[in-house]
C-alpha cells in the first residue's frame, strides 16, 4: 500500500464503496512522487477534467464527486502539515488553474 493509499484509508468516516473505488482509480494515476497534498490535488484535478469532458450527464456524477473529495482531502492533508503548506496549496489552486482546466475541455 502506498503512502497515499494509506492516508486515504485512514480517513474517518470512510467513503462509501462506489466513491472509494472512484478515489482509488483517480489516485492510481499519480506518480508516487511529491507531497500527499499535491498528489491528491493532481488526482482531483484529473477527475474534474474527466467529469467536465463527460458531457454533464448522470454518468459523470461519481467522477465529479471523487474530484470534490480529492480536492477536499488535499486541503485536509495540507492543513495537517501546517498553515504554510495549506497556504501554498491553496495558492496553487487559484481561479486561473480552474479556468484553464475548463478551457481544455472546450477544445
Amino acid at each position: 500500500m502506498t503512502d497515499l493509499a494509506r492516508w486515504l484509508a485512514e480517513r474517518r468516516p470512510g467513503a462509501p464503496r462506489a466513491l472509494r473505488r472512484a478515489l482509488d482509480e483517480a489516485v492510481a494515476g499519480t506518480d508516487g512522487e511529491g507531497a500527499i497534498p499535491d498528489r491528491l490535488a493532481a488526482a482531483g484535478l484529473g477527475a474534474l477534467r474527466r467529469a467536465a469532458r463527460g458531457g454533464g450527464d448522470r454518468s459523470t456524477a461519481l467522477t465529479l464527486l471523487a474530484a470534490d473529495a480529492l480536492l477536499t482531502y488535499a486541503c485536509e492533508a495540507a492543513a495537517e502539515a501546517g498553515p504554510d503548506e495549506l497556504d501554498r496549496l491553496l495558492a496553487s489552486l487559484d481561479f486561473d488553474r480552474f479556468a484553464g482546466l475548463l478551457a481544455e475541455t472546450d477544445r
